[in-house]
């Protein structure tokens, strides 16, 4: 804070390499004063920086973004040592974290406001002003690309920042800030705090603090939801999903295969958004099965940094999780077809599963499990598994598979998700506004739409009198 790296004042914590299960570097958590004192940084910053000209904002996000491209090596290494994800996985998102500020920068000049006709006798425009200290409450399976999508358009809306990494992954959001600092920042402007849900409670309920952004499970959510109406903040909240994967008889199979394997398997399905229901025809269900199963045994396991297909899990804890939902699914007498139990190496690995045909009400099919478990259900036609899809709680992303055009748009504009993909699930870019519906959030991030969170327009209307 204040520009300064300074020790926590909280308990000590040892973060476990998930590869290996050994010790990583020990540090100090943050402690609630030291939460207190970052946002009192935040709100000395927020006049300075609110006050700096938007050209000049631009440049020092610009030089944000170089200097997070000109370390991404480095950056990408702690990211795959820390998260455990493979190396190319950590390198794109690196690069991720680098176009979102890059992105912002672009539109630091840009925000404009508007005048409203009310009659010969009045003005009215509107002028978009900061809305205060933000609150960037983090997850653990994107640490630097999350940190960035949020942290980006605040600073370039004239916000300033306290952000909250994952108590399991801290590091790159404290290298991101120091680079901050280089590139320009004023002193706290951008702050980091480090430490776990008590941390996190204190953030969102500080009475300094107008608007936080949380990325996590749904039922953290909702306490990080009551915890902002203590000061009455503005949320924007991207929870958990259970997104359905729908490929009709007359798909693609291999680019739905494709699309598929990707989407629940990849970051180890450690992904919000993963595609973790796959509603298939039934003609072509067995079909598809085979490809995805082909495809799924043969990713291999490793150490994140040689870049294997599939990293570990996150902890020891996720692993147990992930091991409870496929154990019950078994329990219960559920088709098992691919993988099912752990890894037999070191490290927190857990191989793809899958389940076939699983009744729609089953646990494993309707819970987030948030590792590598795909389960497939058997549709009859559109309507059915358009009926499917949406008998969830949850409604971040969705995907369709079919070459018939008028009915991937009908399912697009009927499935109840924030975000829909046609015939290439996950393959959209991040300046596409990204968020959920139901439980799976409110708000919206990424591209021009992440702005609104941290602009707080005011109405000036100017009455005049006609000239005598």
């Amino acid at each position: 804070m204040d520009g300064l790296l300074r020790d926590g004042e909280g308990a000590e914590r040892v973060l476990i390499d998930p590869a290996h299960e050994t010790p990583l570097t020990p540090f100090r958590e943050a402690s609630a004063d030291q939460v207190s004192q970052a946002v009192a940084s935040a709100a000395s910053a927020l006049p300075i920086w609110a006050a700096t000209l938007p050209t000049e904002r631009a440049e020092v996000l610009h030089r944000l973004a170089d200097m997070i491209a000109r370390n991404a090596d480095d950056l990408a290494r702690i990211e795959a040592t820390n998260v455990g994800k493979p190396l190319s996985q950590a390198r794109r998102d690196v690069g991720r974290a680098s176009d979102y500020f890059r992105f912002y920068a672009g539109v630091c000049d840009k925000l404009n406001g508007e005048t409203i006709p009310l009659g010969p006798d009045q003005t009215a425009l509107t002028v978009p002003e900061p809305v205060g200290v933000t609150a960037h409450i983090l997850p653990w399976n994107y640490p630097i690309s999350t940190l960035a999508r949020g942290v980006a358009p605040a600073l370039a809306a004239g916000a300033t920042v306290v952000a909250k990494p994952s108590e399991l992954t801290p590091f790159t959001a404290l290298e991101v800030a120091r680079l901050a600092t280089q590139a320009g920042l004023p002193d706290g402007a951008f702050n980091v705090v480090t430490g776990g849900g008590e941390i996190g409670a204190a953030l969102a309920g500080h009475e300094g603090i107008a608007h936080v952004t949380f990325t996590g499970s749904t039922a953290t959510g909702r306490k990080v939801m009551q915890a902002a109406s203590s000061p009455v903040a503005g949320v924007t909240l991207e929870l958990g999903g259970k997104s359905p994967v729908i490929v009709l008889e007359d798909a693609d199979l291999d680019a739905a295969a494709d699309g598929v394997v990707r989407g629940i398997f990849f970051n180890a399905g450690q992904v919000c958004a993963a595609g973790a229901r796959l509603i298939c025809a039934r003609s072509v269900h067995d079909a598809l099965l085979a490809k995805v199963a082909a495809k799924a045994h043969a990713m291999g396991f490793g150490d994140p940094l040689d870049d294997p297909h599939i990293g570990p899990l996150i902890s020891s804890g996720q692993l147990a999780r992930v091991e409870g939902f496929v154990a019950r699914a078994k329990a219960q007498g559920l088709t098992c077809v691919l993988g099912g139990a752990r890894v037999d190496r070191p490290g927190f690995f857990f191989p793809p599963t899958i389940f076939a045909d699983v009744p729609t009400d089953a646990e494993i099919a309707r819970d987030e499990v948030f590792g590598p478990v795909l389960v497939t259900h058997l549709c009859d036609d559109a309507e059915d598994a358009l009926r499917i899809a949406n008998d969830s709680p949850y409604g971040l992303v969705a995907g369709v598979y079919t070459r018939g055009h008028d009915t991937a748009l009908w399912l697009a504009r009927k499935l109840e998700a924030g975000q829909v993909f046609i015939n290439g699930f996950l393959t959209g870019g991040d300046t596409v506004p990204f968020g959920g519906v139901k439980h799976s959030g409110i708000g919206r991030e990424k591209g021009l739409a992440g702005l609104s969170a941290y602009l707080a327009p005011k109405s000036i209307i100017l009455n005049h009198a006609r000239p005598t």
